[in-house]
């Protein structure tokens, strides 16, 4: 089988599947590549050995398998870009947003564009402004604290601090965070710095406050549209939606937001994720779309790398 012949089969499998959802017949594809089905189905014989392609059941058409689905996206790398009308309209519905905001429109603007679901992890700045902390007793035992950040990005935990400090230490010790007024990248040596100076109780909290620094950096997650994911026959396979669920629910760590290529295909199983640089303004960080295998590549890769990069968007809206 000529190479140009195979991507031609395997790829005509790939569209016909991503469109109705159901195995492709090879008397399908001769019709279309004029062959015979008997030449195409050795054709599928050969894509099968080359786990490309594969049979749900006996009598029944083939499948792309995870392998095969990367091939056939991968010839749509680097995508097409985006029109100028649909930047513009992208743009138009992100004017004047910031913060968590901005990020929240991003991931309903790309969920909406590709009808799958969108995580964008987002890993602050270093130099971050720390604005203010918010200290709130929950328990004699547990202080809720909410810290914000310039760009409107705020981390809320939960601390162990027993007994929990009293009103006028937890005033002490939000007004001195305010005074330091540092960036995030220096602010836990500042409060250890600062706590060797005061009274034991706000040394007390100071320190309790340092300690849980690292897990208040504005690491976010924001997630969006998991309901266009019940609306894939995938959905009818707990497996899908158990795999979808996971990429959805994964603890945002500074590690999720370093993306390392500009456009990412990878597959846990029945799910594909095409992740991208986001570079939305002073926001940086990941932005992943979650699917079936079966996604509509070309215009997926499209929005993931025009909504992502950011660049043109911000052309437009300049």
């Amino acid at each position: 089988m000529k190479p140009d012949r195979s991507q031609a089969v395997l790829h005509l499998v790939a569209e016909a599947y991503i469109a109705t959802a159901k195995p492709v017949p090879s008397s399908w594809v001769a019709a279309r590549v004029g062959m015979s089905p008997a030449t195409v189905r050795n054709d599928f014989a050969r894509l099968e050995a080359d786990g490309l392609l594969m049979q749900p059941h006996t009598s029944a058409g083939r499948v792309p398998t995870a392998e095969g689905f990367k091939a056939y996206a991968e010839a749509f790398l680097p995508p097409e870009p985006l029109s100028a009308a649909d930047l513009r309209g992208i743009s138009d519905r992100l004017a004047g947003l910031h913060g968590s905001e901005l990020l929240e429109r991003l991931a309903v603007v790309a969920s909406n564009l590709t009808g799958y679901a969108v995580v964008l992890d987002v890993a602050a700045d270093p130099n971050l402004q720390t604005l203010t902390v918010h200290m709130t007793p929950m328990s004699e035992r547990h202080l809720m604290v909410v810290a914000v950040f310039e760009n409107g990005l705020t981390r809320k935990r939960t601390l162990d601090l027993s007994p929990t400090p009293g009103a006028a230490v937890l005033e002490d010790a939000e007004r001195t965070v305010r005074d330091l007024a540092l960036p995030i990248s220096t602010m836990e040596a500042a409060l250890r710095e600062r706590a060797r100076e005061v009274g034991t109780d706000l040394r007390r909290t100071l320190r309790a406050l340092a300690d849980a620094w690292p897990s208040l950096k504005p690491m976010e997650r924001y997630s969006h549209g998991m309901h266009h994911l019940l609306d894939e026959p995938e959905a009818d396979d707990p497996n899908f939606l158990r795999q979808a669920a996971r990429q959805l629910d994964r603890v945002a760590t500074p590690e999720l937001a370093e993306a390392h290529e500009p456009l990412a295909l990878r597959f846990d199983d029945h799910v594909a994720l095409v992740s991208s640089r986001l570079g939305w303004r002073d926001c940086r960080g990941l932005l992943t779309l979650v699917g079936p295998t079966r996604m509509r590549y070309p215009s997926t890769f499209q929005v993931a790398h025009g909504v992502g990069a950011g660049t043109p968007l911000d052309a437009l809206s300049s």
